[in-house]
């Protein structure tokens, strides 16, 4: 599997031969991938949720001839392997993060803009024919021990200024809604959420692309940039040049170190893992009590995530392999195997029809950035995991960056992500986190 921190670029394709449960149960529009052009306004380098929002915006809303850049399909990477966890956050902070770091005030917007997220998200499927799966649920947090239940109880009143709703469930209460789990402390459910197939909405993004006149070139990863004195920049990638006025990176975790040295070391792409299991009957759904208005998260540092699926399937997911190398190994499968039967002893013995991994980028301080790096250059990265409507903003709000927008108030508009102080370090510093995890994490 391709890995950002020890390919010297991104191959063309990457993705080819990764199955998935999205790909297999979700028709895709035709790309209409042409070839490079000679010039742009502005090339978007990425055709995720992020390089799709902020290629259409430009495109449609500042009249601009956007160049969509993508190395392998569009929607390659997180956009279409991701578990369809439509969530009011991103990053790893959360309200009290925010508050204390910040205050009340500007914690009560950062959440406002979150929620705002989803109402983004929201209005690209109404006004598209892919309806993927939109069920509006609950984003549930569940404790994994007494403490985590405290912290989370604490945590409710905070949110009665915001756009959210938040309510504490006691363990008792969580045992009658979700008796399967049988270590639930408590937990709070925070709405608006919503669960949906997120190929399908990278298909709505692209299809918004073709109708707004974004050229779109995939197959062609960028393995040369040049900025040159009168403010222009030259790229270069499988074979043909592009010369344009603004670049706008949007590789979250699959960017490669090169030529993009300076992002690549300000966030750390790290590899998560999903498997989906066969559909469940009626009897094992019952056990269990998930249901599809379910978007569940435990509170380990290193998380599990879960939903059941329209289907019947339960889709499960994790924290992956260190390299890219042993993403798909049978141990990685097992391990999350294992995991799945901790969570819900009643399956002992199901095992996965579908297992894939892909990489997500991690912000030094937890936080994401919506940024200019250097003249002309735009980006947006650090979403920990939790991007798909925050990524799907963040592509307007990066777009209205270039476009010379004033961006609300809020920290991740007002900063660069940080640099890793010893980016060599970071695959070693991770194996100390699983290695923790593993001895004191329970």
């Amino acid at each position: 599997m391709y890995d950002p921190l020890t390919s010297k670029t991104i191959p063309a394709f990457h993705e080819a031969g990764m199955a998935t449960y999205w790909q297999a149960v979700t028709p895709f529009p035709d790309t209409d991938s042409v070839a490079l052009p000679a010039q742009a306004d502005v090339v978007v380098i990425g055709a995720g949720y992020t390089g799709l929002n902020a290629a259409v915006t430009l495109a449609r809303d500042y009249n601009k001839h956007v160049v969509l850049l993508e190395a392998g399909s569009i929607g390659a990477g997180a956009s279409s392997r991701n578990a369809g966890f439509l969530l009011p956050g991103s990053g790893r902070l959360g309200f009290q993060d925010y508050r204390n770091k910040f205050g009340v005030d500007v914690a009560q917007a950062v959440q406002n803009e979150f929620a705002a997220s989803i109402a983004h998200v929201h209005h690209a499927i109404d006004d598209s024919d892919y309806h993927c799966d939109f069920t509006h649920a609950r984003y549930l947090r569940v404790a994994h021990n007494a403490k985590a239940a405290r912290l989370l109880h604490e945590q409710q009143p905070a949110y009665e200024p915001t756009l959210l709703d938040a309510e504490w469930l006691t363990a008792e209460t969580l045992k009658q809604q979700i008796p399967g789990l049988p270590w639930g402390h408590g937990g709070l459910a925070l709405t608006p959420a919503v669960a949906l197939n997120p190929r399908a909405l990278t298909a709505v993004y692209l299809e918004q692309a073709k109708k707004a006149g974004v050229t779109i070139v995939s197959g062609h990863p960028v393995t040369h940039w040049q900025a040159h004195g009168d403010g222009t920049h030259q790229l270069e990638a499988a074979g043909s040049s592009i010369r344009c006025q603004q670049v706008l990176v949007c590789t979250n975790g699959y960017l490669p170190g090169q030529p993009f040295a300076d992002i690549a070391q300000r966030q750390f792409p790290v590899l998560s893992s999903i498997l989906v299991s066969r559909p469940l009957n009626a009897v094992e759904q019952q056990m269990l009590g998930l249901t599809v208005n379910d978007l569940v998260m435990d509170t380990r540092l290193l998380k599990y995530y879960y939903r059941l699926l329209p289907d019947g399937r339960i889709l499960f997911g994790g924290r992956g392999a260190v390299r890219g190398k042993d993403a798909d190994s049978g141990r990685q499968r097992q391990r999350l195997e294992r995991a799945l039967v901790q969570t819900f002893p009643q399956l002992e013995g199901l095992y996965a029809d579908y297992f894939w991994s892909g990489w997500i980028s991690v912000a030094l301080d937890s936080m994401p950035r919506v940024f200019s790096p250097s003249a002309g250059v735009y980006t947006s990265a650090g979403y920990c995991g939790a991007g798909v409507a925050f990524a799907s903003l963040a592509g307007k709000r990066l777009a209205q960056l270039a476009a010379g927008e004033t961006l609300p108030a809020l920290p991740f508009y007002q900063s660069p992500l940080p640099k890793y102080p010893m980016p060599q370090l970071r695959r070693v510093a991770l194996r100390g986190l699983y290695q923790w995890q593993r001895w004191f994490g329970s």
